[in-house]
């Protein structure tokens, strides 16, 4: 799942459902259903099996222990995460609070493009320089 499919993840149902192969089981602090309502989609893969997103601050986490909160280690990870500071299990969620999480992540989303983007011209800029000084 790419960062532009993250609109798609802002229900805890639609997070749920993201947790196919999710590698630890209901009986443990770290379920897929504690993880959904955290914030967290399941992105993960055979080298990462328990890589999860949050679907405001793009934040991936992985090496999850089965004593592990959730919640708690997404505050830890990523204070600044508006989900997390809202503080809030989703049915409590106001639509104008819904409203501003949409804003933060699509604010989040494209700082994240952005500098990928200008990380890229600075590599590109740094060669083309190389380049320039051989001919001199």
């Amino acid at each position: 799942m790419s960062d532009k499919d993250t609109f798609e993840m802002n229900t805890e149902e639609k997070r749920l459902k993201t947790f196919k192969k999710w590698p630890y089981t209901a009986d443990t602090d770290i379920s897929k259903e504690k993880m959904a309502a955290a914030g967290f989609y399941f992105i993960g893969n055979k080298r990462e099996p328990d890589l999860v997103k949050c679907f405001v601050c793009l934040k991936e986490l992985d090496g999850w222990e089965k004593e592990d909160n959730p919640w708690e280690e997404h505050k830890n990870h990523a204070p600044y995460c508006q989900f997390i500071q809202l503080n809030k299990p989703e049915n409590e969620i106001k639509l104008q609070e819904m409203h501003v999480l949409e804003l933060h992540r699509l604010i989040n989303l494209a700082t994240k493009v952005l500098t990928k983007k200008i990380e890229e011209f600075k590599k590109q800029a740094e060669k083309t320089r190389h380049a320039l000084e051989d001919l001199v």
